[in-house]
């Protein structure tokens, strides 16, 4: 999946939810897919007035319409696109899904590449169709050492810098050095275990992810107290108010507590990877000729 939304701010994920809400229940929807993404904010200053901020993005849509739909496509586009406003843009291309699906089997470009990384927003009770493909355990595995690499060493070396800085009695930029441990680290685990893009730095969603497949991770900042709620959210305001707030004061044993905690998350993503890294080296070098090192397997096209 390349296109995610959660950097959608709050009240436009909100109006978002509402127009598949309100579309889906209109028309006779299969699938519904956000294949673009556009988004910007400006504010505004003035000495005789309050400062302002606004918000704006464009969603273009795939909207496949089941067999039931009495309307023609040119009419659903019409009808999705009207909930645009001067904040919310809505592009939309309607397509029936008797003639969708006879694309997708054939490998046409766009539906392939829609289905394939666009992100699904709404499904009609059904799953997506398959589709068959190769997989080459030898690539993938370069894909996988290549990632690691990148996101692992970078997180050792910003514990590194943690050290120096506690060392130093600089507390608040060791907690800013954890937060970015951290945050290389998560995307690490969803680089080489999950196989999927992340352009974020929400360290709360990158955390919820990498739990679902390594549970440990969802203990170390559990936020289920008004110490841990406070401890984790010094963590994640770090990434801004290290370095751009006037004062940023952390204790001592805070940035000692969250040092040791992400000491336990590098260890515990470690493991987790280098387990998996091994299980496709194994795949990669097996026994038999080069040429059926091409696994044909059945491939689901979501993300």
């Amino acid at each position: 999946m390349d296109i995610t939304l959660t950097e959608l701010h709050e009240a436009q994920q909100k109006a978002l939810k509402q127009f598949i809400e309100t579309i889906t229940t209109r028309v006779a929807t299969a699938y519904l897919f956000c294949f673009a993404l556009q988004q910007r904010q400006s504010a505004h200053t003035h000495c005789f007035a309050p400062p302002t901020r606004s918000l704006w993005f464009q969603a273009d849509l795939l909207l496949i319409y089941r067999d039931e739909e009495t309307r023609r496509a040119n009419e659903i586009q019409d009808q999705a696109n009207s909930h645009s406003n001067a904040q919310y843009q809505y592009i939309t291309v309607a397509m029936p899904y008797g003639e969708a699906m006879p694309l997708l089997e054939a490998g046409d470009p766009f539906i392939n590449q829609v289905f394939s990384k666009g992100t699904l927003l709404y499904s009609h009770g059904v799953a997506l169709p398959k589709r068959w493909g190769y997989v080459c355990h030898k690539t993938w595995l370069q894909s996988m050492r290549r990632e690691w690499r990148r996101w692992f060493n970078t997180g050792c070396q910003f514990m590194d810098c943690a050290a120096y800085c506690l060392m130093d009695s600089n507390f608040g930029l060791a907690v800013f050095m954890v937060h970015q441990t951290i945050e290389q680290a998560c995307k690490a685990v969803i680089k080489v275990l999950l196989h999927i893009g992340s352009n974020t730095h929400n360290l709360a969603w990158m955390l919820k992810l990498c739990s679902s497949v390594i549970p440990e991770i969802g203990t170390l900042f559990p936020r289920n107290s008004p110490d841990e709620k406070a401890l984790f959210n010094l963590l994640k305001g770090s990434y801004i108010d290290c370095r751009y707030a006037a004062v940023f004061e952390v204790r001592e044993e805070q940035a000692w507590v969250l040092y040791h905690r992400a000491g336990t998350l590098l260890r515990a993503i470690g493991d987790r990877c280098n387990q998996q890294i091994k299980a496709m080296e194994r795949y990669a070098g097996a026994d038999y000729p080069a040429e059926y090192q091409q696994i044909y397997c059945e491939q689901s096209t979501g993300s």
